[in-house]
């Protein structure tokens, strides 16, 4: 009778604790998707009520005693509302007794005889208007007094709900103060949601204009292909020469900007596009800011030429934060790149609309996403690099090297698509651009959730080009081996430790909105050559050295988005509580008390 082979069994209790710890795993790793999203939750919900105590206080005018007029218990009043962007009026017992709102800066663009109004509008609890109050004034004190002793218009708006009120377009004017009070009127519909005021730079563009930029212009023509209103077609000018030739597209600023304001007031500014589609320089048409510090701007060739070489979508994603702006000049400047940059995302929302028709469902927002080729190109290099991880071509070498190649030129150099956490932070603030940057919402989309239903890392191995170029150069040097062996082991573990606390100090600075750029913690911005500051060339140029000696030295050492999406990946140490996952706890727990502690560093 032949022997039995002595095959060794598992004993229960291992096959027992195979399935506790599956099920032990993937509730640990729910738990690290989880904090994940409260960060995003919180650094959106902080971004919210930071924006709106930063426009209240702006336009600050909302004091106590103007608002116990309307409301005689009032005894204090809350922080700034982000639902409806202004304060609660609170009883001496916490009881809350309706709200206030103010129309400024919403409703800075109406004019009346010779500047905007501030008007304060309260709200009683049941959301009906109980009075409203001039606050501030740029006109004139004689035009405004008529105003404030007229009763019938200063309680025009009493018992009317908010949407009631925003529909009013029958308030008598006052006589004598007719644009006075025909302003303040129209003030609080617009604040309310109510119908667009009156242009504030009605006069159109000027062929002098037009020759500024395109000198060979002899003829400027409405274009009627890019609007949505019948007025929209007076914001777009096609540029001819005197063949009938198009020689580029003058867009107005104006109304996207015209409540920005700098020294004075708004400007509307030209933005001339060729024919390449890139702008050829700005103009200014008309402003209501100081003659002189426009005069200067005029003449300041490399502020008109600051945008230069931008597409429109490129412009309308344009940090206008950077810029320094003229020096004597400084405000009419700023507000003025502020303003170019604010037209051309107004100009690009318009753009994917269809003339009267607004995008209200799913199916018409999906609709309205432009694919260009850049997006395809990256979509094209996404679905190769799953297909290099999830298949056999893993293994072929050539394949591999030419991808990273791919990688370096096209995603980095060419296309500048790159996940970062200066990115990931700016979309959980103000939302995801999805109309206008499907691929790059696709490659961040990619290096989230492939590794939160997989084991695999596909960004950091398949997709970042600072990743493969580190790739590419590693084991180049003759003493790498050598001096990756002498490292000592706890400057090892120290090192470890700086992605979690970059990622730390990430959420800090997400959450106080400090004035510290986190563009210059990673390299990325490094390979889009003409924005790159020192900071980053500095980071992607240490770290390439580094990695000579040290294989992917910054992957390991230094890279904060590469720690996030480690901490994402479901892999077979799920099960298990680690150092990055108590990091990660400190993360949520700094960022839950800067939300309720209100902190603004």
């Amino acid at each position: 009778m032949a022997a039995m082979p002595n095959v060794k069994m598992p004993d229960a209790d291992q096959v027992t604790a195979r399935p506790r710890r599956r099920v032990r795993a993937l509730l640990l790793h729910v738990f690290r998707v989880a904090l994940f999203c409260v960060v995003i939750f919180l650094i959106h919900d902080q971004h919210r009520w930071y924006i709106a105590q930063q426009t209240g206080e702006a336009h600050n005018a909302i004091t106590l005693e103007r608002v116990q007029q309307h409301f005689p218990k009032a005894d204090s009043l809350s922080d700034w509302q982000p639902a409806h962007g202004g304060r609660n009026v609170l009883s001496a017992d916490g009881v809350n007794l309706g709200f206030v709102i103010q129309t400024s800066p919403t409703s800075d663009s109406i004019v009346g005889f010779s500047g905007p109004t501030n008007t304060m509008i309260a709200f009683d609890m049941n959301n009906r208007i109980i009075g409203i109050d001039v606050l501030t004034s740029g006109d004139t004190k004689e035009h405004l007094a008529d105003v404030l002793a007229s009763e019938s218009f200063m309680h025009a708006f009493d018992e009317m709900t908010w949407d009631q009120a925003s529909e009013r377009t029958d308030i008598d004017a006052v006589s004598g103060a007719t644009l006075t009070s025909l302003a303040i009127a129209e003030g609080v519909t617009y604040r309310l949601g109510g119908a667009d005021p009156p242009p504030r730079f009605p006069d159109l563009p000027e062929l002098a204009d037009a020759k500024e930029i395109f000198p060979d212009a002899a003829k400027l023509e409405p274009d009627t292909t890019q609007h949505e209103t019948e007025d929209d077609h007076e914001r777009i000018w096609r540029v001819l020469d005197g063949e009938g030739n198009l020689l580029g597209t003058l867009y107005r600023t104006t109304p996207a900007a015209d409540q920005i304001i700098g020294y004075q007031g708004p400007t509307d500014t030209l933005i001339a596009i060729g024919l390449d589609g890139k702008v050829q320089g700005i103009a200014i048409h008309r402003s209501y800011d100081n003659p002189k510090y426009v005069g200067w701007i005029q003449q300041e060739f490399g502020f008109l030429v600051l945008f230069n070489n931008l597409t429109l979508s490129e412009l309308a994603n344009f940090n206008a934060k950077e810029v320094e702006g003229v020096s004597g000049a400084t405000m009419t400047s700023k507000a003025i790149a502020r303003g170019v940059v604010a037209a051309a995302k107004a100009y690009e929302v318009a753009a994917n609309r269809k003339p009267g028709q607004e995008q209200t469902t799913s199916a018409s927002a999906l609709a309205s996403i432009r694919f260009r080729a850049r997006d395809v190109g990256t979509i094209i290099v996404i679905v190769v690099a799953l297909l290099i991880a999830f298949t056999p071509l893993k293994k072929q070498r050539a394949l591999r090297i030419v991808f990273q190649l791919v990688l370096i030129v096209y995603l980095g150099l060419i296309n500048g698509d790159m996940v970062s956490q200066s990115l990931l932070v700016g979309w959980s603030q103000s939302g995801v651009p999805y109309r206008f940057a499907p691929g790059i919402i696709l490659l961040v989309a990619a290096a989230l959730l492939v590794p939160i239903f997989s084991k695999k890392q596909l960004y950091c191995h398949e997709l970042c080009p600072h990743g493969a170029l580190q790739e590419l150069i590693k084991n180049r040097l003759p003493l790498r081996k050598r001096f990756n062996k002498e490292l000592p082991r706890r400057f090892i573990h120290t090192l470890e430790m700086v992605p979690a606390l970059l990622l730390l100090w990430v959420v800090i600075v997400a959450m106080g909105h400090l004035p510290f750029s986190l563009v210059g913690i990673e390299p990325f911005d490094a390979y889009i050559v003409r924005i790159a500051g020192w900071a980053t060339i500095t980071v992607a140029v240490v770290g390439l050295i580094a990695s000579l000696f040290v294989p992917m030295a910054y992957c390991r050492f230094g890279c904060p988005t590469g720690a996030l999406l480690k901490s994402l990946r479901f892999n077979g140490a799920s099960d298990r509580f680690h150092k990055r996952d108590a990091a990660a706890l400190l993360a949520v727990a700094v960022a839950v008390f800067m939300r309720f502690s209100q902190v603004s560093l």
